[in-house]
């Protein structure tokens, strides 16, 4: 009995082992951008016409990585190491004009250098209260030159709301002030329900605002022939992240 305890326990080993090994060598499958044709595509033939490509890519903030939110995840894929360097082998194959990232939560130290070596120069909103991930838009400085940009902070918008339309009371402006870094938080416990009243009504703008969200405008002029000026936004919306997965478990 303990022989076969000891066996199995090895065998457990070298398939760790194994998989460990696996994933350190893994190879990401690199999306490619495909040609849309339609007769409304008019700037391949006109003589005045431009092109340019842009990526919007949610690459899931490192603080935001836990285990018992990705269960069929290998864990060592989990691990920032292994998900920076595949990330960035990804956008490298990309290579976007523009990249609009969100969920950037290791900007200072890992982005903001390395695309810098890509060739990208880069604009950079973190999220409101003690939130860790923001939006981060990304332009190589080669195709494109900045000539505006506009940082939007949602909570701010809410005392532009009319009061027809909300009461701006503690109840609803303070309504994610109270756990700000818990706003993107794990599933309800025990299968249970989150509590609306909670959250408040969602269909209060100030409710749907009051979310520590940010937005990033740029106005660019593009460095070709044409100098056509193109705007790129980028922003990340709130989602409460126990009701999808909630609804994946019950589908498993």
């Amino acid at each position: 009995m303990l022989k076969a305890v000891a066996a199995c326990a090895v065998l457990c080993s070298n398939s760790s082992t194994s998989a460990i090994r696996k994933m350190s060598s893994f190879s990401p499958a690199f999306p490619k951008f495909i040609s849309v044709e339609g007769a409304d595509i008019h700037s391949r033939t006109k003589p005045d016409g431009f092109r340019f490509s842009l990526v919007s890519y949610n690459i899931l903030a490192q603080a935001y990585v836990k285990s018992s939110l990705f269960p069929h995840s290998p864990s060592p894929s989990l691990k920032w190491k292994l998900r920076s360097d595949t990330i960035l082998a990804v956008l490298k194959n990309l290579g976007a004009d523009f990249f609009c990232l969100q969920e950037v939560d290791e900007f200072d130290s890992f982005y903001k250098g390395n695309m810098q070596d890509l060739g990208y120069s880069s604009i950079y909103m973190k999220r409101s209260g003690q939130k860790r991930d923001g939006c981060g838009l990304f332009y190589k400085h080669n195709r494109a030159e900045l000539v505006l940009e506009e940082k939007i902070e949602y909570n701010d918008l809410v005392k532009s709301v009319p009061d027809g339309n909300s009461s701006n009371n503690d109840e609803h402006t303070n309504i994610q002030t109270v756990q700000p870094d818990k706003q993107k938080d794990v599933p309800p416990k025990n299968g249970s329900k989150s509590n609306s009243k909670d959250r408040g009504d969602p269909n209060d703008p100030c409710v749907r605002l009051k979310r520590d969200c940010v937005g990033i405008m740029a106005a660019f002029k593009l460095k070709d022939r044409s100098h056509h000026i193109v705007i790129v936004a980028n922003t990340h919306l709130y989602w409460f992240i126990g009701t999808l997965y909630q609804g994946i478990l019950h589908q498993t």
